[in-house]
């Protein structure tokens, strides 16, 4: 009995705070920064929750940042911060956002949400090194590229410079890249196309590998499960350790090596 009007009152406080939650007021505003780039080594981008968008752009020796940051509680809104300077050679941009840590109170009051959007501008000919928490990121025309992402879909297209990836969760994709790419995958598909290098998948845990045009080597160090398909290899393609999941490949100017109990699932050379 004791247990079923214990149940019986989580339900009525549940169903008279639900309404107040789903209607919880959304607060903005805006985040925006410019740091001189003239002659900078690195920029490096720490992002915390939100959109993330990069774009290189040619005759700018600037970092431009415009950003929006967004929460749910207005006193929230205000420690959600950006931090754009120059240190050197190095040029920071960073999302200081609340502690996130939540209560059973502060889902009931609406204060759970809170995120910052940024879109930055940066030179085309200097390196970034990127590190982002949630949230879905586009990388567009910039140089070369290192990036940890935690979740969410990661797009690089257009990249002039090598690109290493290092993802939690969330779909892959990756075309135009001018130079080798290394990518570290927990789950999610991996896409890629038109890779002017290497192109080396060093661990993948679940979802499909699908690729087409690389210049160099195609390889595959281990992988979980999920499909491998590749086209076009100017190079060797190979296999180390893949799980489940068929492998098939076609027009392969090098060697071939793949585990043997997947060499059936060949479609051609």
């Amino acid at each position: 009995m004791t247990k079923r009007l214990s149940a019986a009152w989580a339900a009525i406080v549940l169903a008279a705070f639900i309404p107040h939650v789903s209607h919880a007021q959304k607060y903005t505003a805006p985040r925006n920064a410019v740091v001189n780039a003239a002659g900078a080594r690195i920029i490096r981008i720490d992002a915390a929750a939100g959109f993330l968008r990069i774009n290189g752009r040619t005759g700018t020796s600037e970092v431009r940042v415009t950003g929006q940051a967004s929460s749910s509680n207005r006193r929230m809104l205000d420690q959600i911060k950006l931090q754009a300077e120059r240190q050197g050679d190095v040029v920071y941009i960073k999302a200081i956002m609340p502690d996130e840590d939540h209560s059973f109170w502060d889902v009931v009051r609406g204060d759970w949400e809170r995120a910052l959007d940024l879109t930055i501008d940066v030179p085309v000919n200097i390196p970034l090194e990127v590190a982002d928490g949630s949230g879905d990121t586009k990388i567009l025309g910039t140089g070369a590229v290192t990036i940890e992402d935690g979740s969410g879909d990661l797009e690089l297209r257009g990249i002039t410079g090598n690109v290493r990836v290092n993802d939690g969760s969330g779909n892959i994709v990756l075309a135009g890249i001018g130079g080798d790419v290394y990518v570290d995958d927990g789950s999610g598909s991996i896409d890629a196309n038109n890779i002017t290098g290497n192109f080396t998948v060093g661990s993948d845990g679940s979802g499909n590998i699908d690729v087409s045009g690389v210049s160099g080597t195609m390889r595959v160090d281990d992988d979980g499960s999920g499909s491998i398909s590749v086209d076009r290899v100017g190079g060797d393609f190979i296999v180390d350790n893949k799980g489940s999941g068929g492998i098939e490949y076609q027009t392969v100017k090098g060697s071939v090596s793949i585990p043997e109990r997947h060499r059936r699932s060949r479609r051609g050379e």
